[in-house]
């Protein structure tokens, strides 16, 4: 199947459904049959990535979603009608102008993240997130080349009236730091250009929902010292001819009950490295390339991404407040000072992530036409995010005292001797033992399982790790006004001009 049949493959599938610009469940699934190529963790090429016992839930979960833009109950918050033509598109593809843009996309983000208790950190809408990046700042990008501007303009309405899934692309893969760039085999880079396209050989690393979404969205924004065949921004076809995702073991089991894994048996976002070999991009889906003025416009780039990011650990904070708060009533634990407390703890995570989002929307700024939440107030956030969020795990962990340890699967429940043994012995506060159990092994999902650390390494590395976000934080808040405010006061001569541009950047 050739690049320009990805296009052909998305209309066909639309052209069979009730509405021109949505998918259901059902059209999701269908429009990844497309002939891309996937390996699995067994070195196994797989047939139809709908199937595939690795991929199947998650790809189902993630359908659910698409059935919710037909749903009457759900419709108003996963679609919008468009005021040009009239038309519902998916809210995820909604470009934010206005703050009620934003907070429309927010309750969008809310359901998907409580429909999928956010362990799936690129859902639905998601994707839309990097392009709308390069919307935010075409105005560097049409300095270039003002084809390449229009380009992205193309691919954002494409998508939206096509209802598309799409990754990011973002780190080059993980190789010897001693080797200059232009040794690293494995960086992504231009191998031969033709007045049609570009040809690409190399990989980019973690490529999560890959392979259940239809395109990548590349950029090159976190590499500050490329050569300039390395440097581009770019979409890629799924099903590119010449593309491989290769997928890496997967933490859930296929065979789980919604009893004994709750959360785990509706899948998961299974991350993959895509490897690229001669791999053509037609001009259309070029953005930029070999301008290395764009080398690391990380921040500019991806505040959408951020801001997305950060909301939904808000939303799934909340699930964790939820969680603990649960356990303490099923326990009969609220007369301790001590389980008070780490919920408390909890509280006020939660609450402190939300009021970042809300002070980011209220001082949001438009960049080339699209609203962006303030940098300042979401980098801060993640940061909390970040830092604190192993410390909200460990006091899930510690409030379940035996709980998380003493739980059985089904099938001990299911004993005629043992289950009633259990029942008698192990009731909680006002619910039975089994279904204390059942909330457990939620639990369990929700903070301890193989599943639940690969979202603790997942949100502790997803867009850079607390070290890398408190310097940028350092950079790039800006403090000038309540240092004037401090030495004015106090008479001080005014700060040194090449101390105060570290502390005072101007995005735009």
């Amino acid at each position: 199947m050739s690049v320009i049949a990805t296009k052909s493959k998305l209309i066909d599938v639309l052209s069979k459904g009730s509405e021109p610009h949505l998918m259901t469940g059902e059209q999701y699934k269908e429009s990844l049959r497309d002939g891309r190529r996937v390996i699995d963790a067994q070195g196994n090429k797989i047939a139809d990535v709908t199937t595939h016992p690795a991929l199947k839930r998650g790809i189902d979960n993630l359908a659910k979603i698409y059935d919710s833009q037909f749903d009457p109950e759900t419709r108003d918050i996963t679609t919008f009608v468009s005021p040009e033509d009239g038309k519902r598109y998916s809210t995820g593809w909604l470009v934010p102008k206005t703050k009620e843009d934003l907070k429309r996309r927010r309750e969008m983000l809310r359901l998907s993240t409580y429909h999928t208790f956010g362990v799936f950190g690129r859902p639905n809408d998601y994707g839309s997130m990097m392009a709308m990046g390069f919307l935010s700042i075409i105005d560097k990008i049409e300095k270039e080349n003002a084809e390449y501007a229009e380009n992205v303009r193309r691919f954002v309405e494409f998508s939206q009236k096509h209802n598309v899934i799409s990754a990011d692309l973002i780190p080059d893969v993980q190789t010897d730091k001693n080797l200059p760039p232009a040794q690293k085999k494995g960086t992504l880079r231009v191998v031969e250009e033709r007045p049609d396209g570009i040809v690409l050989s190399g990989a980019k690393p973690c490529g999560s929902v890959g392979v259940q979404g239809h395109f990548a969205t590349v950029s090159t924004a976190t590499s500050a010292n490329l050569d300039p065949d390395a440097a581009l921004w770019c979409a890629v076809p799924i099903n590119s001819p010449g593309l491989t995702l290769v997928l890496r073991e997967p933490v859930t089991s296929p065979d789980s009950t919604f009893e004994d894994h709750p959360i785990d048996s509706n899948g998961e976002e299974l991350d993959n490295m895509m490897i690229f070999d001669r791999v053509f991009i037609p001009n259309e889906y070029v953005f930029s390339l070999r301008n290395t003025k764009l080398l690391g416009l990380y921040r500019e780039s991806c505040a959408l991404c951020h801001w997305h990011i950060l909301a939904r650990l808000m939303y799934r904070s909340e699930i964790f407040v939820g969680a603990a708060q649960t356990m303490v009533d099923v326990l009969g634990t609220d007369s301790f000072q001590g389980v008070r407390d780490g919920v408390a703890e909890v509280i006020s995570y939660s609450a402190s992530l939300k009021a970042h989002i809300l002070a980011a929307e209220e001082e949001a700024e438009l960049w080339n036409g699209v609203l962006v939440p303030s940098t300042k107030f979401i980098t801060a956030g993640r940061l909390q995010s970040i830092v604190h969020y192993p410390r909200i795990m460990h006091i899930l962990r510690d409030l379940s005292g035996q709980g998380l340890i003493s739980r059985f699967p089904s099938k001990v429940w299911d004993h005629p001797e043992i289950g009633a043994v259990l029942e008698e012995y192990l009731p909680g506060a006002g619910v039975s033992a089994r279904e204390k159990n059942k909330f457990f092994n939620f639990l369990w999902d929700l903070s301890c399982g193989a599943h639940a650390n690969r979202v603790a390494l997942f949100e502790n590395t997803n867009s850079t790790n607390a070290p890398v976000v408190q310097s940028e934080l350092y950079r790039s808040y800006d403090r000038s006004e309540p240092v004037k405010f401090i030495r004015e006061y106090l008479g001080l001569p005014e700060v040194n001009r090449e101390i105060k541009k570290l502390y005072k950047v101007d995005l735009k």
